[in-house]
Protein backbone atom coordinates (compact mmCIF):
# COMPACT_ATOMS: atom_id res chain seq x y z
CA UNK A 1 0.00 0.00 0.00
CA UNK A 2 1.35 3.49 -0.82
CA UNK A 3 2.01 6.23 1.64
CA UNK A 4 -0.98 8.38 -0.27
CA UNK A 5 -3.60 5.53 -0.08
CA UNK A 6 -2.57 5.29 3.48
CA UNK A 7 -3.04 8.88 4.00
CA UNK A 8 -6.51 8.89 2.70
CA UNK A 9 -7.43 5.64 4.50
CA UNK A 10 -6.58 7.32 7.76
CA UNK A 11 -8.15 10.60 6.84
CA UNK A 12 -11.33 8.62 5.97
CA UNK A 13 -11.70 6.99 8.83
CA UNK A 14 -10.86 10.65 10.73
CA UNK A 15 -14.05 11.86 8.94
CA UNK A 16 -16.13 8.95 9.63
CA UNK A 17 -15.33 9.37 13.01
CA UNK A 18 -16.34 13.36 13.59
CA UNK A 19 -19.67 11.64 12.54
CA UNK A 20 -20.25 9.44 14.37
CA UNK A 21 -19.16 11.47 17.79
CA UNK A 22 -21.76 11.32 20.45
CA UNK A 23 -22.52 15.62 20.41
CA UNK A 24 -24.45 16.35 23.84
CA UNK A 25 -27.20 18.05 21.56
CA UNK A 26 -28.43 20.07 24.43
CA UNK A 27 -24.92 21.77 25.30
CA UNK A 28 -24.26 22.11 21.19
CA UNK A 29 -27.46 24.05 20.77
CA UNK A 30 -27.19 26.14 24.01
CA UNK A 31 -23.87 27.08 22.61
CA UNK A 32 -24.76 27.67 19.16
CA UNK A 33 -28.14 29.77 20.23
CA UNK A 34 -26.22 31.96 22.91
CA UNK A 35 -27.74 30.91 25.96
CA UNK A 36 -26.58 31.63 29.67
CA UNK A 37 -24.67 28.71 31.25
CA UNK A 38 -28.20 28.32 33.67
CA UNK A 39 -30.39 28.31 30.78
CA UNK A 40 -28.25 25.46 29.51
CA UNK A 41 -28.28 23.75 32.67
CA UNK A 42 -32.20 23.49 32.84
CA UNK A 43 -31.97 22.49 29.59
CA UNK A 44 -29.68 19.58 30.15
CA UNK A 45 -32.16 18.56 33.41
CA UNK A 46 -35.28 18.25 31.25
CA UNK A 47 -33.31 16.29 28.87
CA UNK A 48 -31.98 14.10 31.82
CA UNK A 49 -35.36 13.83 33.11
CA UNK A 50 -36.71 12.58 29.32
CA UNK A 51 -34.12 10.15 29.18
CA UNK A 52 -34.94 8.41 32.46
CA UNK A 53 -38.21 7.64 31.97
CA UNK A 54 -40.34 10.66 31.53
CA UNK A 55 -43.09 10.90 28.92
CA UNK A 56 -42.23 12.57 25.68
CA UNK A 57 -45.46 14.83 24.98
CA UNK A 58 -47.02 15.12 21.73
CA UNK A 59 -49.61 17.19 20.76
CA UNK A 60 -52.25 15.87 18.72
CA UNK A 61 -53.32 17.77 15.38
CA UNK A 62 -56.90 19.31 16.67
CA UNK A 63 -59.93 20.22 14.13
CA UNK A 64 -59.71 23.76 12.38
CA UNK A 65 -62.13 26.37 15.17
CA UNK A 66 -61.96 23.51 17.85
CA UNK A 67 -60.37 24.23 21.13
CA UNK A 68 -59.45 21.33 22.99
CA UNK A 69 -58.94 21.86 26.99
CA UNK A 70 -55.88 20.76 28.31
CA UNK A 71 -56.54 17.73 29.83
CA UNK A 72 -58.05 16.31 26.43
CA UNK A 73 -54.40 16.33 25.44
CA UNK A 74 -53.05 13.21 23.98
CA UNK A 75 -49.94 12.07 24.76
CA UNK A 76 -47.59 9.55 23.46
CA UNK A 77 -44.58 7.88 24.98
CA UNK A 78 -41.25 7.44 22.92
CA UNK A 79 -40.02 3.74 23.09
CA UNK A 80 -35.87 3.61 23.78
CA UNK A 81 -35.70 3.38 20.24
CA UNK A 82 -37.76 5.60 18.97
CA UNK A 83 -36.06 7.92 21.35
CA UNK A 84 -32.46 6.89 19.69
CA UNK A 85 -33.57 7.02 16.20
CA UNK A 86 -34.74 10.96 17.11
CA UNK A 87 -31.21 11.45 18.59
CA UNK A 88 -29.78 10.68 15.35
CA UNK A 89 -31.70 12.03 13.25
CA UNK A 90 -31.41 15.34 15.36
CA UNK A 91 -27.34 14.62 15.08
CA UNK A 92 -26.89 14.46 11.50
CA UNK A 93 -24.85 17.39 9.80
CA UNK A 94 -27.05 20.03 8.25
CA UNK A 95 -24.40 22.32 7.16
CA UNK A 96 -20.39 22.45 6.18
CA UNK A 97 -20.00 25.19 9.04
CA UNK A 98 -21.58 22.18 11.28
CA UNK A 99 -18.88 19.65 10.23
CA UNK A 100 -16.10 22.45 11.29
CA UNK A 101 -17.63 22.47 14.71
CA UNK A 102 -18.34 18.88 15.06
CA UNK A 103 -14.33 18.48 14.12
CA UNK A 104 -13.21 20.78 16.98
CA UNK A 105 -13.04 17.96 19.82
CA UNK A 106 -11.06 15.81 17.54
CA UNK A 107 -8.56 18.82 17.17
CA UNK A 108 -8.62 19.94 20.16
CA UNK A 109 -6.53 16.50 21.48
CA UNK A 110 -3.88 17.00 18.95
CA UNK A 111 -2.21 21.08 20.36
CA UNK A 112 -2.82 19.67 24.16
CA UNK A 113 -0.72 16.74 23.79
CA UNK A 114 2.27 18.37 21.51
CA UNK A 115 2.30 21.66 23.43
CA UNK A 116 2.16 19.68 27.16
CA UNK A 117 5.13 17.79 25.75
CA UNK A 118 7.26 20.50 24.61
CA UNK A 119 7.06 21.61 27.99
CA UNK A 120 7.96 18.67 29.01
CA UNK A 121 11.35 18.44 26.55
CA UNK A 122 12.11 22.29 27.37
CA UNK A 123 12.25 21.13 31.08
CA UNK A 124 14.76 18.62 30.26
CA UNK A 125 16.67 20.62 27.81
CA UNK A 126 16.77 23.19 30.71
CA UNK A 127 18.07 20.10 33.33
CA UNK A 128 20.40 18.09 30.69
CA UNK A 129 21.65 20.62 28.30
CA UNK A 130 23.92 18.17 26.46
CA UNK A 131 21.07 15.89 25.64
CA UNK A 132 20.08 18.15 22.42
CA UNK A 133 16.52 18.62 22.94
CA UNK A 134 16.68 21.86 20.67
CA UNK A 135 15.10 20.25 17.16
CA UNK A 136 12.27 18.07 19.48
CA UNK A 137 11.07 21.12 20.66
CA UNK A 138 10.74 23.40 17.62
CA UNK A 139 8.90 19.82 15.88
CA UNK A 140 6.47 19.76 19.12
CA UNK A 141 5.79 23.66 19.67
CA UNK A 142 5.54 24.13 15.42
CA UNK A 143 2.78 20.77 15.46
CA UNK A 144 1.23 22.43 18.16
CA UNK A 145 0.85 25.86 16.79
CA UNK A 146 -0.90 23.84 14.36
CA UNK A 147 -3.58 22.42 15.70
CA UNK A 148 -3.74 24.87 18.10
CA UNK A 149 -4.98 27.30 15.09
CA UNK A 150 -7.31 24.26 13.65
CA UNK A 151 -8.47 23.55 16.84
CA UNK A 152 -9.70 27.32 17.57
CA UNK A 153 -11.19 28.18 13.80
CA UNK A 154 -13.03 24.41 14.60
CA UNK A 155 -13.92 26.10 18.19
CA UNK A 156 -15.77 29.28 16.26
CA UNK A 157 -17.70 27.40 14.03
CA UNK A 158 -18.65 25.19 17.33
CA UNK A 159 -19.59 28.52 19.57
CA UNK A 160 -20.85 30.39 16.75
CA UNK A 161 -19.31 33.66 15.09
CA UNK A 162 -19.86 36.00 17.91
CA UNK A 163 -17.34 38.00 20.28
CA UNK A 164 -19.86 38.24 22.86
CA UNK A 165 -21.37 35.22 24.84
CA UNK A 166 -23.78 34.96 27.18
CA UNK A 167 -22.25 31.51 29.05
CA UNK A 168 -19.78 32.58 31.55
CA UNK A 169 -17.76 29.33 30.58
CA UNK A 170 -18.14 29.60 26.66
CA UNK A 171 -16.80 33.13 26.67
CA UNK A 172 -13.64 31.50 28.92
CA UNK A 173 -13.15 28.67 26.91
CA UNK A 174 -13.30 30.73 23.33
CA UNK A 175 -11.15 33.70 24.64
CA UNK A 176 -8.15 31.01 26.22
CA UNK A 177 -8.63 28.76 23.51
CA UNK A 178 -8.35 31.61 20.44
CA UNK A 179 -5.20 33.16 23.03
CA UNK A 180 -3.39 29.73 22.99
CA UNK A 181 -3.14 29.50 19.38
CA UNK A 182 -1.93 33.35 18.78
CA UNK A 183 0.84 32.65 21.65
CA UNK A 184 1.74 28.89 20.28
CA UNK A 185 2.58 30.55 16.80
CA UNK A 186 4.54 33.24 18.99
CA UNK A 187 6.64 30.46 20.69
CA UNK A 188 6.75 28.56 17.44
CA UNK A 189 8.84 31.70 16.23
CA UNK A 190 10.95 32.11 19.24
CA UNK A 191 12.13 28.41 18.69
CA UNK A 192 13.42 29.14 15.41
CA UNK A 193 15.00 32.60 16.53
CA UNK A 194 18.46 32.22 17.97
CA UNK A 195 19.12 33.73 21.09
CA UNK A 196 15.81 33.67 22.37
CA UNK A 197 15.52 30.36 24.44
CA UNK A 198 14.40 32.12 28.09
CA UNK A 199 12.01 33.81 26.46
CA UNK A 200 10.79 30.38 24.73
CA UNK A 201 10.44 28.87 28.07
CA UNK A 202 8.74 31.58 29.57
CA UNK A 203 6.10 31.15 26.29
CA UNK A 204 5.83 27.69 26.97
CA UNK A 205 5.37 27.87 30.78
CA UNK A 206 2.29 30.69 30.13
CA UNK A 207 1.09 27.57 26.96
CA UNK A 208 1.23 25.14 29.88
CA UNK A 209 -0.49 26.72 32.09
CA UNK A 210 -3.39 28.19 29.78
CA UNK A 211 -4.19 24.43 28.01
CA UNK A 212 -5.20 23.61 31.86
CA UNK A 213 -7.26 26.16 32.55
CA UNK A 214 -8.42 25.17 28.50
CA UNK A 215 -8.77 21.67 29.77
CA UNK A 216 -11.24 22.28 32.69
CA UNK A 217 -13.40 25.13 30.81
CA UNK A 218 -14.27 22.38 28.58
CA UNK A 219 -14.83 19.82 30.83
CA UNK A 220 -17.20 22.47 32.36
CA UNK A 221 -19.00 22.74 28.95
CA UNK A 222 -19.32 19.09 28.02
CA UNK A 223 -20.21 17.40 31.97
CA UNK A 224 -21.91 20.50 33.30
CA UNK A 225 -20.88 22.85 36.35
CA UNK A 226 -18.50 21.42 38.55
CA UNK A 227 -17.75 18.50 36.95
CA UNK A 228 -14.68 17.69 39.00
CA UNK A 229 -16.63 17.90 42.22
CA UNK A 230 -14.27 20.39 43.39
CA UNK A 231 -17.14 22.92 45.26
Amino acid sequence: MTLSRILRSHFALLIAAALSLPVTASAHDGHKNDMSDAEMAQMEMQGDAEMHGAPFAVREPSAVGITEPATATATTQLTAEQALKAKIAENRITSAGDLFGRLHPIAAHFPIALLLMAAIAEFFLFMRPAWGLETTVRFLVSGGAIGAASAAVFGWFAGGWRLEDRSETLALHRWNGTAIAAVAILATWLAFRPGSRMALRFVIAVLAVALVIQGYHGGEMVFGPNHLGLE
